[in-house]
């Protein structure tokens, strides 16, 4: 067998590697059945190792890795470096460069934008600016070294801003120029004025790193009211996240995408945000189709699940058949003085990351040539017993049940329908909502009498409910259009009312309102909300009209009206609500015998022990809970032996009575016998 310091020798640094021999070899005994799981690495030959670390690996480690370690043959450990593709201190952040001078020039059809870099650095892109919030246009980029001598970039590239989503930003192509020309297209729209741009230099580090593939699936998606949320698992948590690609099958399209992950603060379960991005396939006259798919990340999570929010505003959700993820990879790197089979052990969330002498050699062995060797199969460690520690002890399971609860002082009580154990996300329904609180502080989830103990969660998502507008015409007022909306419960906590009219032109006044009755029985008009409507011609297109309510509704019928004065009356074609999604979030191992009590005033919010593992259980994968069928019902008045609490409270009274009676009869005197 080659000595390895030989093969380390010929290279040029291998001078400096040689005291990494001795310092990979002198590292402290440790215990291997203290890792739940192990990976061998198969080395062909000693020397410089390079192992590119699977998504299994970072779902069992710790999330920086600080658990792994590696082992010989023998069971000692040695020293490792790892290589995060000099991408571990996040990305450099965006400069941004005034241009010297801008000029907007209007020719024909076209708008021509000059601007004069007043740089020598290299440019990344230009985005243009622009206060029109509604357009889409194409544009043509050329560069000049003098302002004489232009050189196109090639295809025109879309420009636009619709429904959220926007695209100002044109790629230069890492180049050098002084004049940068910029020719939009205005053929086809209304031509629009830009004010200004800003230049992107390219960044001062080398090339991006190289990323490589993730597997990750749709396991849930969920449509609500203007938007869809994917919920996407992937292969491993842990992972340093690249980038992620929603493939969508529409011919047309441009989104707003938001990506995010659950996290628990304040026992609150809440979303962060750790991307955003628009997607968008476009076609314009005299231009390719441009299609971008991908929403960059940097963001490694402690869970598999991301949420996906796509924001259709008013068109149709998209055809979405898969999606892509990409990880920025991280290379394990070791000297390995023999070859055999070595073992990376995962799996010990007790443990410290190791401090090894290779750091200081980090430079050089980034640089050496190795050999790669790829991880085996990830399996359990046999005998594996975690270290007793009180200190580093692991936080404890989520808790099951709670305390006990007479539900004597709660109105409304649904049964519950659990598909699997587990944990469970249950959203309340409109039924559920209109009879709860307005905090939520008197929702009780219960089983056999006890308490179950959950997360609320209440994300930035919305529900539509359809609703039928019907005239409802007033003869004292022939000029005023008025419709009537039914709900379906009373007290709902809508956040607006979205109307939809053909009528192709109008500008009204609406009124928004319900019909209440005071305390002495007294009728009067409640205006929850009142705005203006204009439209302009647009023939085939449904125009619709959100209107923000402030306030918790108190009927089950809502008012509109306008008055048309000379006009014709306008043509409301449809009508929708929305209402704001709750949930519950708890864990159980039945799957039978849950209700949800609701509808006490009084009740004070709930505090359970859950808080402690509120992060862990919100982050898990959830299993769907569902109302069971049927209206709501008084809630079980149980509180002992199976008695209710009416006939266990009158029935000790009634004892209680009897007692007393027999006790006062034998307290008064009795009465002298009659004289003879």
């Amino acid at each position: 067998m080659k000595n390895p310091s030989r093969r380390l020798c010929r290279s040029p640094i291998g001078s400096a590697l040689l005291a990494l021999l001795v310092t990979a070899r002198v590292v402290a005994a440790i215990t291997p059945t203290e890792w739940q799981h192990r990976q061998p690495i198969n080395v062909a030959a000693p020397g410089l190792i390079k192992v590119t670390l699977p998504a299994a690996t970072f779902d069992v480690a710790q999330p920086q890795l600080a658990d792994l370690r590696l082992t010989d043959a023998s069971g000692q450990e040695l020293a490792y470096l790892l290589d995060r593709d000099q991408r571990a201190d996040g990305p450099e952040p965006a400069r941004t460069l005034a241009p010297k001078s801008f000029r907007s020039t209007v020719s024909g059809d076209t708008t021509q934008l000059l601007f004069e870099t007043g740089t020598q650095e290299f440019l990344d892109a230009i985005e243009l600016e622009t206060s029109v919030p509604f357009f889409l246009k194409a544009a043509h980029v050329e560069i000049s070294p003098d302002g004489g001598t232009w050189q196109s970039l090639g295809a025109a590239h879309p420009l636009f801003r619709q429904f959220g989503a926007a695209q100002l930003r044109l790629p230069l192509g890492r180049v050098k120029a002084a004049f940068v020309r910029v020719t939009v297209d205005e053929f086809r729209s209304r031509q629009i004025a830009f004010t200004g741009g800003k230049l992107f230099p390219a960044p001062v580090r080398p090339a991006p790193p190289v990323v490589a593939p993730l597997g990750a699936q749709i396991t849930r998606r969920e449509e609500f009211a203007g938007e869809t949320v994917l919920t996407i698992t992937l292969d491993g948590r842990h992972v340093l996240l690249a980038s992620l690609g929603i493939d969508a099958t529409d011919a047309l399209f441009m989104r707003r995408v938001t990506v995010s992950v659950r996290e628990a603060r304040d026992a609150v379960s809440v979303e962060k945000v750790i991307g955003t991005g628009t997607i968008y396939r476009i076609t314009l006259e005299g231009a390719p189709t441009r299609t971008q798919l991908d929403v960059p990340l940097f963001f490694t999570p402690r869970t598999r699940e991301l949420l996906v929010h796509i924001d259709n505003g008013d068109s149709p959700p998209l055809s979405l058949e898969s999606v892509r993820a990409q990880q920025h990879p991280v290379t394990l790197l070791f000297l390995a003085p023999a070859a055999g089979t070595y073992t990376l052990l995962s799996g010990n969330p007790q443990i410290a990351a190791p401090r090894y002498d290779l750091a200081a050699f980090a430079g050089e062995m980034r640089q050496a040539a190795a050999t790669s060797a790829s991880c085996g199969e990830l399996e359990a460690m046999p005998n594996y017993r975690a270290r007793d520690s009180l200190a580093t002890a692991p936080l404890p399971d989520v808790p099951l049940t709670g305390a006990p609860l007479d539900t004597n002082e709660w109105k409304f009580s649904k049964a519950i329908s659990l598909a699997r154990s587990g944990v469970q996300e249950l959203e309340l329904d409109p039924e559920v909502l209109a009879g709860a609180r307005a905090d939520f502080a008197d929702l009780r989830l219960l089983r056999d009498g006890n308490q179950i103990p959950y997360v609320l969660e209440q994300p930035l998502l919305a529900r539509s409910l359809p609703l039928e507008p019907k005239l409802a015409p007033d003869a004292k007022r022939p000029n005023v259009s008025v419709w009537q909306l039914q709900l379906p419960q009373a007290n709902l906590p809508l956040r607006r009312i979205v109307l939809t009219s053909t009528t192709p032109l109008f500008q009204r006044q609406f009124r928004i309102y319900e019909k209440l009755a005071d305390q002495n029985g007294t009728n009067y008009e409640s205006t929850l909300v009142s705005g203006s409507w204009n439209r302009t011609p647009e023939p085939g297109v449904l125009e619709t009209k959100p209107f923000e309510l402030p306030v918790r509704l108190h009927a089950s019928t809502l008012w509109i009206e306008t008055d048309n004065g000379d006009n014709p009356p306008v043509v409301i074609s449809g009508a929708h609500a929305v209402y704001p999604v709750v949930r519950l979030v708890f864990k159980t191992a039945e799957t039978e015998g849950f209700t949800l009590a609701y509808g006490n005033a009084a009740s004070a919010a709930p505090r359970y022990d859950l808080s402690l593992v509120a992060a862990k259980l919100v982050a898990s994968s959830r299993e769907g809970a569902r109302f069971a069928a049927g209206p709501a019902s008084a809630p079980s008045r149980k509180t002992f032996n199976g008695m209710s609490g009416g006939v266990l409270f009158w029935g000790a009274l009634a004892l209680v009575v009897v007692v007393l009676l027999v006790v006062v009869a034998k307290l008064l005197p009795k009465p002298n016998p009659p004289a003879a």
